[in-house]
């Protein structure tokens, strides 16, 4: 059984989380969209602050932009995923900030320090430009429509790999079994199933949002909510983040049958298996 100690460390890091720095304001929501703050799922209004570690979805057809204090502008199109990484965990806490997109349609217009996009594929430096991108998992495509960027790969091991500079009007892709091709404009197809408003200039909101609504609780996330996140480059983050849903019956039954994957986790509802042998034996 999990010590009272344990449980007390896992509501702690709760409020951490929860105690995170607003980085921006939502000036559109069109549609059905939610935020997860901590291990809960709240539902995400016009005026509502995204903070760091915030992980943002959008339903289908559904329609979110974010504004940040540093300047930029991120509008998001479902059905989509975005996590704002926190700067403890970026290269440079004065860097730009990072967004981690694995799924959907995404416009952005950065001004220095610009933004980060982190892919399952690469990362994407955007420190003054305008980028549109569309990713479905492993397999990512951009265009570049001002500016430029920066393409890095990642290695195995997460850290920054080859990289090198993307131009205004070129289009970059990434397949799902990793190779790139590059070319000098947008394909028709990328063009067509692209959103119809990406076609115009993302607009500045900020200055109309006088209010800030108080997010309302929907619910905790489950496990089938969580293991995407678990799945991926920042699994060590969810795995302490996610923790307390383990007094949840129905995620720790979740759970289970896929302990292996998770150590914390395996060491908290096991105790016993890390004890030293000699205590384990009293």
């Amino acid at each position: 059984m999990t010590s009272p100690r344990v449980w007390l460390t896992l509501a702690l890091m709760f409020v951490a989380f929860d105690a995170a720095a607003e980085t921006a304001v939502v000036t559109l929501a069109e549609g059905g969209a939610r935020v997860l703050r901590g291990a809960t799922w709240y539902k995400l209004v016009t005026g509502a602050r995204i903070e760091e570690s915030d992980i943002v979805e959008a339903f289908d057809r559904s329609q979110i932009q974010i504004e940040f204090s540093a300047g930029p502008r991120a509008n998001l199109v479902g059905s989509a995923k975005m996590y704002l990484v926190p700067a403890t965990a970026k290269a440079s806490p004065r860097g730009p900030s990072v967004l981690s997109v694995p799924l959907g349609w995404l416009k952005v217009a950065a001004i220095a320090p610009g933004l980060r996009l982190r892919t399952a594929a690469f990362d994407l430096i955007v420190a003054d430009g305008i980028v549109v991108m569309h990713a479905a998992g492993p397999a990512v495509e951009f265009f570049v429509e001002a500016g430029s960027a920066r393409l890095v790969e990642v290695t195995a091991n997460g850290s920054d790999g080859p990289a090198r500079d993307v131009k205004s009007g070129e289009y970059v892709s990434r397949s799902t079994v990793g190779a790139f091709a590059t070319a000098q404009r947008a394909p028709k197809a990328f063009i067509d199933a692209m959103p119809r408003h990406f076609v115009d200039a993302l607009p500045s909101l900020a200055a109309r949002i006088k209010t800030k609504p108080a997010l309302v609780a929907d619910h905790d996330i489950t496990y089938a909510e969580a293991e995407p996140w678990l799945a991926g480059r920042d699994r060590p983050v969810f795995e302490k983040r996610f923790a307390t849903r383990l007094r949840d019956p129905a995620f720790r039954s979740a759970v289970l049958p896929n302990l292996a994957r998770y150590p914390l986790w395996d060491r908290q509802l096991n105790p016993d298996k890390y004890a030293p042998k000699d205590k384990v034996a009293k």
